[in-house]
């Protein structure tokens, strides 16, 4: 319920993209942390500012988060503390960055307590979230050695951070047909349509690098997030089944710990 796994999928994947630039340098301890603990302080507020609204759809999770709001509220000024103190041991353009990433996210954060759970702003949420997980995650490997290789990596991996959250809104559009989420908005047939789509562009892409290639880092990286859409893909092909208890939410996020296969 605290999806520590997603806080963990962040900072393992973060190391893997750290690894392009830097295949045989020490992992950066403090920058990978202060990762970890702001996934963590978004993904509690999202939830808790949720709850705030009179028309949301309370899920098991939104029910764990308003039942110990006291307690999360505390873990987020911890969290805080921590990251602050954190902060004297990153690199200036890290740095840079990251208030940059936290400035955009505390404007989504704001708009999203400003609106209905029944607006139309609900809709964007999903690209939203996509593009600042992927800033946060991603951007450092650009900032440290920008390439086009190195580009399209980024690009699958926000294709399927977003292939992901499209899928979790699908899921939850079914467990809970009033609520309203990209996938409501898109219908089911469409959502399916796209997650099959990225699977197919993320594909064609990493077997296409691998195959006219030689065995690299960079090919182990596509490797991963090929099985990482394709994953996504079967979840979705077999939706129904990964409904029961959430099993589309325990895989679906534990494919963001794949990389743990390549980077030590």
């Amino acid at each position: 319920m605290l999806s520590l796994d997603v806080v963990f999928g962040a900072m393992i994947c973060n190391i893997m993209f750290w690894k392009l630039s830097f295949p045989n340098a020490q992992i950066p301890i403090p920058v990978v942390l202060i990762l970890g603990f702001s996934v963590w302080i978004i993904y509690i507020l999202d939830r808790l500012l949720d709850n705030q609204k009179p028309n949301q759809i309370a899920t098991e999770r939104h029910h764990f988060h308003q039942k110990y709001r006291k307690n999360l509220w505390v873990c987020i000024g911890l969290s805080v503390l921590l990251s602050s103190v954190l902060l004297f041991y990153i690199p200036y353009k890290i740095f840079i960055l990251g208030i940059i990433t936290f400035s955009i996210t505390g404007i989504y954060l704001y708009l999203t307590s400003q609106f209905s759970s029944e607006n139309n702003f609900q809709h964007y949420k999903e690209p939203i979230t996509a593009a600042v997980y992927t800033m946060g995650v991603f951007t450092i490997t650009i900032l440290n050695n920008f390439s086009v290789i190195n580009l399209f990596i980024g690009l699958l991996f926000l294709l399927i951070i977003f292939q992901n959250l499209l899928l979790f809104s699908l899921s939850e559009f079914k467990k809970s047909p009033n609520c309203h989420n990209l996938a409501s908005y898109w219908g089911t047939k469409n959502s399916h349509k796209i997650i099959i789509l990225i699977s197919v562009i993320v594909m064609s892409i990493g077997f296409y690098w691998m195959k006219t290639n030689e065995l690299t880092y960079f090919s182990k990286v596509f490797f991963i997030e090929i099985l990482m859409s394709f994953i996504l893909l079967i979840i979705s092909l077999f939706n129904d089944t990964f409904l029961i208890n959430d099993r589309y939410r325990w895989v679906g996020d534990g494919i963001f710990l794949l990389p743990l296969f390549i980077i030590f």
